[in-house]
């Protein structure tokens, strides 16, 4: 008979940053790590994908949905975690929430971590004790035959926390260091490469669309948005960030009080031609992402153009139009990460390039069953009499997730 064909999945490595490490929720935690697209990929294939579990409830600890009502009220888990549930277990799964691009290249764990940063690179790519590397370095380490990598959402990202475009990655640091990454790849491994690129961050539920402030600020304060538009300089096409969200409050009680609103801050705004600048840079990463991935004879997934028609359209599933806005049933609490049916969704773009590109036959994940289980898919409460009750990321929730990402960011 002839020779079995070699298992593609021998040893699989999963590099990146949190939407990789099945990140949910403002949170890494052994609960909600599983429903990760990698993990749910790993389960179709029925290959071996080790994750660095964390105890509860999570570092940071995990938001909670006390109430899907306008507004939503969402809490942080109370507690700390005591780290890693299987410290003794070598992760594949190598991704590390808050990792740009450059980071996986230099970022290595600590011996004493002190920093969010350093804290939860350590939980990651520390354990077994002693463990040193960079994610690139202990990826090699594993002889991988299939890698997955997904970076350059953190890149990105920094527009969204600032309000300003600047903050993103300057593109020639970006293609030098990702040249780099998958040319040490090529070179130290015989692994087939899968390379996602960039999604747009302009599109995540942490940003609210000013259209649909204006319209809110109008039923409540009974004024024309003609009126308060350029009081606030907020104009439609605009986006707000969540500090943006709780200065636009402090604007509504003033007004309550018949004060004059004062304008937003820049860094509170996206501006439509700020958004416009974002989606250049972002295109700008995602040709480097493709060229260097065709030079290499990776697969490239094309995770941006499908989060782009889910942010135009939403979808329906099991009836029910879930869509990219926040509590819509595709993004988690910190409107930033998925939920377990988001992640689903991932894992089936993998899934069919793997098939693609392997000749596998691995089979979809059912998102139908996932988002009938996914507490966050269709909250109950959420859709309201009031026409302009659209739930928007409450300003609790908010400011814990933008104090999260500038602490990774700041403390590198």
């Amino acid at each position: 008979p002839p020779a079995a064909a070699p298992n593609p999945f021998r040893q699989v490595v999963v590099l990146g940053d949190s939407v990789s490490a099945g990140f949910q929720n403002g949170s890494l935690l052994d609960t909600q790590q599983p429903n990760g697209w990698a993990s749910l990929l790993a389960v179709q294939a029925g290959f071996s994908l080790t994750l660095p579990l964390i105890a509860p409830p999570g570092v940071p600890a995990v938001m909670e949905l006390v109430s899907a009502g306008f507004p939503p009220v969402i809490h942080q888990a109370s507690g700390v975690s005591t780290g890693r549930d299987n410290p003794n277990q070598q992760p594949t799964d190598f991704a590390v929430p808050g990792h740009k691009l450059h980071d996986l290249l230099t970022t290595q764990p600590v011996a004493q971590p002190v920093t969010s940063d350093q804290i939860i690179t350590s939980l990651v790519l520390g354990y077994p004790a002693g463990t040193t590397g960079t994610q690139l370095q202990q990826a090699i380490a594993q002889q991988p035959s299939v890698v997955y990598l997904w970076v350059g959402g953190d890149d990105a990202l920094t527009a969204d926390t600032h309000g300003d475009p600047s903050y993103m990655t300057p593109l020639s640091s970006f293609s030098s260091d990702f040249a780099q990454l998958l040319t040490t790849l090529k070179a130290n491994t015989t692994a087939q490469i899968f390379v996602a690129n960039v999604p747009d961050c302009t599109e995540v539920p942490y940003m609210t669309p000013v259209a649909e402030l204006l319209s809110d600020v109008e039923t409540l304060t009974h004024l024309p948005a003609a009126v308060t538009s350029p009081l606030l300089e907020i104009y439609p096409g605009d986006e707000l960030n969540p500090h943006g969200l709780e200065d636009l409050a402090a604007n509504l009680t003033r007004m309550a009080n018949f004060q004059l609103p004062v304008p937003l801050p820049p860094g509170d705004v996206l501006t439509a031609a700020e958004i416009a600048q974002v989606q250049a840079a972002i295109a700008a990463y995602n040709q480097v992402i493709a060229q260097d991935a065709a030079a290499a004879g990776a697969t490239l997934v094309d995770v941006h153009s499908f989060i782009d028609a889910l942010s135009a359209n939403g979808i329906t599933i099991n009836g029910y139009n879930a869509s990219a806005s926040y509590l819509g049933g595709l993004f988690g609490l910190d409107g930033i990460h998925p939920s377990n049916t988001g992640y689903a969704l991932l894992a089936n773009r993998f899934i069919l390039s793997n098939n693609a590109t392997l000749g596998t036959s691995v089979p979809a994940v059912d998102v139908g069953a996932v988002a009938s289980q996914d507490p966050l898919f269709h909250p109950p409460g959420v859709s309201s009499t009031l026409p302009y009750a659209r739930p928007h990321i409450p300003p609790a929730a908010g400011a814990a997730v933008t104090a999260l990402l500038l602490s990774w960011e700041k403390e590198r």
